[in-house]
């Protein structure tokens, strides 16, 4: 399996299920990263972790052995962030400096960036996008996972 995207409405055992999912896979051996778009960090309390950013976080073999889960791969987790997804993408696309520091510096792209409808589902593809072809982790990022 390459992608498995889980959806539905609210309340029924999504993230859940997406965590199950993805430390079932990691234990077997699998490289799994494990996304969540839900700004109520559900998925970072269900996976024992402190907090998830926008960059993929490594879960700690050791934190998981102590609750009895023996790791034979890579267990990745993070909470996107559209709005700085956006930016990454901006920072990327910019044929020079000025031209992304004009942009990212546009009140009508800070306040689209932050609340366009749809905004997060966009975004969310364009992270998995990034996982899939080079690891998806930004220049920022000090932990950078292998490619997925």
């Amino acid at each position: 399996m390459r992608v498995c995207i889980v959806a539905g409405s609210g309340g029924v055992g999504k993230t859940t299920a997406s965590a199950a999912l993805a430390l079932g896979l990691a234990a077997a051996g699998q490289r799994v990263a494990v996304v969540t778009i839900d700004p109520a960090r559900r998925l970072a309390e269900s996976l024992g972790l402190e907090d998830l950013g926008n960059d993929p976080r490594r879960v700690s073999n050791e934190l998981l052995s102590s609750h009895g889960v023996e790791m034979q791969g890579e267990l990745w987790a993070m909470m996107l962030d559209p709005k700085a997804t956006f930016d990454d993408l901006i920072t990327r696309l910019s044929p020079d400096a000025r031209t992304r520091e004009d942009v990212l510096g546009n009140r009508i792209y800070q306040q689209l960036s932050s609340a366009v409808a749809g905004s997060q589902e966009f975004t969310a593809v364009a992270k998995l996008y990034d996982l899939y072809h080079d690891g998806g982790v930004s220049s920022t990022s000090t932990s950078k996972p292998p490619s997925w």
